[in-house]
């Protein structure tokens, strides 16, 4: 039967051994599929009797050089665009952090000299002709500079990459998700709950252990449909969401192309629970007593004599 080994394939019973050739034939012939058998024959002994090796410190070497050459086949294969933005996304958060302790410590060294309390771009804008504080002026709103490209880059190769996901969570967030991920597939086989509290998972083992309640949601928390919502209503629209992003994820993975029909879905659902969110709160209103009827119930009680000390003190 014949065997397909790295070096070659050989039939034992014919007695014939085709060689692969170089390093890279070796490692193409990986790729081709080949009969398995059921025993693994003992390719050193196969590798010396056929001549492809004359001892076993040179089939080490073989053996050593064509791992090599597989290992670096497959860092250029994985070296693609999704890593690329996992690279950016990981270095814009860098980048922010940064510019964080940077601005922290131009405000703390201008307090010495100035009294005014801006901050940020403004304040390294003011400090620049201020001798060494300049210069570290200088080296934030450049920072920043480099920020505002990295987040244009960003954005373009996620829309181009996750058109869906980009298009529901924006292009910042979507890179956020596929990196704490690791991977557009890693989150394609997501289910949506999990991509609802995806960043919240202190939050999560503290609930586990019993002191604190349950997450409602993780970084999808940056999506203004969350940010934005009344606290009440925040748990639904992370769900909402979560769900549709789940579908995003899929649908990048599997086709690549970009579904208008699926944020108009999303759109409709956060404006249902906008609307039952709206009725909840009419009923709560109606439910509560006015001031005037408050009042009213007190001077009753008042010429009735059935005023209870507390309410003679203030306090209910």
């Amino acid at each position: 039967m014949e065997t397909h080994a790295w070096f070659g394939t050989f039939d034992p019973d014919k007695g014939i051994f085709s060689p692969c050739g170089d390093v890279e034939r070796m490692v193409q012939s990986l790729e081709e599929p080949g009969p398995c058998p059921e025993i693994q024959p003992d390719l050193r002994g196969v590798a010396l009797s056929t001549g492809f090796v004359k001892s076993d410190e040179e089939y080490n070497r073989m053996l050593r050089q064509m791992a090599l050459a597989l290992a670096r086949r497959m860092l250029k294969e994985a070296a693609g665009t999704e890593a690329e933005i996992l690279q950016m996304i990981e270095a814009l958060d860098d980048l922010h952090q940064v510019m964080n302790l940077l601005d922290e410590r131009l405000y703390e060294w201008s307090r010495l000299h100035r009294e005014d309390t801006i901050r940020g771009r403004r304040l390294a804008e003011a400090l620049r002709s201020e001798g060494p504080m300049g210069n570290l002026a200088e080296a934030a709103l450049d920072l920043r500079d480099r920020q505002a490209r990295l987040e244009k880059d960003v954005s373009c190769a996620m829309e181009a990459f996750a058109p869906n996901l980009s298009s529901l969570a924006g292009p910042l967030l979507a890179a956020r998700l596929l990196s704490r991920a690791g991977s557009l597939k890693h989150l394609a086989e997501m289910p949506s709950s999990a991509v609802q509290i995806m960043g919240s998972e202190k939050s999560l083992f503290k609930h586990l252990r019993g002191k604190a309640p349950s997450p409602k949601h993780g970084i999808i928390f940056r999506h203004p449909a969350i940010s934005r919502a009344p606290r009440k209503l925040r748990g639904r629209v992370a769900r909402a969401l979560a769900g549709k992003l789940a579908i995003a994820a899929r649908m990048d993975y599997f086709s690549g192309t970009l579904s208008p029909e699926l944020k108009a879905s999303l759109e409709d659902r956060l404006q249902e629970i906008k609307r039952v969110g709206d009725k909840l709160e009419i009923r709560s209103i109606k439910r509560k007593p006015s001031k005037e009827k408050l009042g009213r119930e007190r001077q009753v009680k008042k010429l009735d004599g059935g005023e209870s000390d507390d309410e003679r003190l203030g306090l209910n």
